[in-house]
């Protein structure tokens, strides 16, 4: 935001105040509204053999959203913990994961 914060919850910014609540929704204003998921863009290009390793994994929290990652990075995937982690709770709002 590069401001500082003053009480309550109200940003100084290049001299201008704005409200969180202001900021929030000008940013779900502006957020994409037909972006695609990015684990089913993903997918897409998968092997079956792949496909069916990454479907078990993604899902699997033995293994850490981090540790996918890196594994994932390895074969040229890139993949945020992040999006594993909105996967994984359910979170994703356009696949319906």
């Amino acid at each position: 935001m590069g401001g500082f914060l003053l009480y309550p919850f109200t940003y100084l910014a290049k001299g201008l105040e704005m409200a969180l609540a202001d900021s929030l929704k000008q940013e779900a204003e502006n957020a994409p509204k037909t972006s695609v998921c990015s684990i089913s863009k993903i997918k897409e290009g998968m092997s079956k053999e792949d496909l069916a390793v990454f479907e078990k994994a993604i899902y699997d929290r033995g293994i850490k959203a981090s540790v996918l990652e890196r594994a994932l990075k390895k074969e040229g995937i890139l993949l945020s913990q992040g999006t594993i982690t909105r996967h994984r709770n359910g979170w994703c709002k356009t696949c319906g994961a």
